[in-house]
């Protein structure tokens, strides 16, 4: 390196030639400069959706249950707010908080409830734009999602029962 009257600064890339085999291999750069740290408690987050057993989704009982026509969310949660990095302030749910009501064009209405205790993380507000993405793509139609108020799976898993919509 050398400094001059202007301050120019040249440096010997010859020096640099080995950080060429990273572009094959980024992950040495990784290895070399950084420590990994795995987390051994990672979060555990329910989502909760319409079951594909439920007779919303069962096209044999359409003709009995309806198209559906909304999906109107429960003023709590429309009101819950979710912000923030730990979502500290969010709305805390029990196993019966009514999330949602899906309304049919039978005149049926099924609410979904949250089915554990926890907070809520998210909800899915496109429902109320597409309400048939429900029956559509159930997999990409979650109702909400939430973060259950103690890390012991087996307990989670208890309270995870199939609650009648």
């Amino acid at each position: 390196m050398s400094l001059g009257d202007d301050l120019s600064i040249t440096y010997d890339l010859s020096a640099y030639s080995h950080i060429d085999s990273w572009v094959d291999h980024p992950e040495q750069y990784l290895t070399r400069y950084f420590s990994q740290h795995l987390y051994a408690n990672p979060i555990a987050l329910c989502v909760v959706g319409v079951a594909r057993q439920h007779p919303l989704l069962d096209l044999d009982r359409r003709d009995l249950v309806g198209n559906i026509v909304r999906v109107e969310f429960a003023p709590s949660v429309r009101g819950s707010i979710i912000k923030g990095k730990g979502k500290k302030q969010s709305l805390r749910v029990l196993p019966d908080t009514k999330i949602c009501t899906i309304h049919t064009d039978s005149g049926k209405e099924y609410a979904v409830r949250a089915a554990i205790k926890g907070h809520l993380m998210e909800w899915n507000a496109g429902l109320e734009d597409d309400p048939q993405l429900v029956t559509r793509c159930p997999e990409k139609a979650f109702v909400a999602i939430i973060k259950p108020s103690t890390d012991d799976k087996a307990k989670i898993l208890s309270e995870c029962v199939s609650s009648p919509i």
